[in-house]
């Protein structure tokens, strides 16, 4: 009987260690798949899709998401070529930021999103970038830093992640095309 008490014994031990989960304490910054478009609700091509007057939509689609991100600030800025009031034209005009600080979960575990007004004088290529600031809870580590997109899903553009021992980042563009109102 008593063979048997120490048999259990040591197999509910052996139960109990083998239940055990690692925790995994590690913070890392998303990664990313690049930038969709939108308008209205439906994918629209960057390069033909996007005319001057529009409201779109711009997505940084994550392909994995960070892991113990406690706050986040996302950076959105958009220039293009602006015609003048006496019909010039000026290259390289910031026609669009904006800020969100938010907590990582803020958007329900989707996809950082923008929605941008188009000016009406606006011609030609423009460039929206985007950078993202993480506040760890954990220890940081590096993780793949992304890359440059072009698919034939309309994801395109670059975004790459970066990461310290307290907070990580990603930093990324995209070009898109803005075509006159017909």
């Amino acid at each position: 009987m008593r063979h048997y008490s120490l048999f259990l014994a040591v197999l509910g031990l052996l139960f109990t260690m083998a239940s055990c989960k690692k925790n995994d304490y590690s913070s890392y910054p998303p990664t990313w798949k690049g930038f969709q478009f939108t308008c209205n609700g439906q994918n629209i091509n960057p390069k033909t899709g996007i005319h001057a007057g529009d409201v779109i939509t711009v997505t940084a689609m994550q392909d994995e998401k960070g892991h113990l991100i406690n706050a986040c600030t996302y950076n959105w800025s958009a220039r293009a070529t602006i015609q003048k009031e006496d019909g010039t034209y000026k290259a390289d005009s910031l026609f669009f930021t904006r800020t969100l600080q938010t907590n990582y979960d803020y958007y329900g575990g989707v996809d950082p999103t923008v929605e941008i007004k188009i000016p009406t004088n606006a011609l030609g290529r423009a460039t929206l970038s985007f950078n993202a600031e993480f506040n760890y809870s954990g220890n940081g580590i590096q993780v793949s830093d992304g890359g440059t997109y072009e698919s034939s899903t309309g994801i395109s553009g670059s975004i790459h992640s970066y990461s310290g021992a307290i907070s990580g980042g990603s930093k990324g563009s995209v070009t898109f095309t803005i075509n006159e109102r017909q």
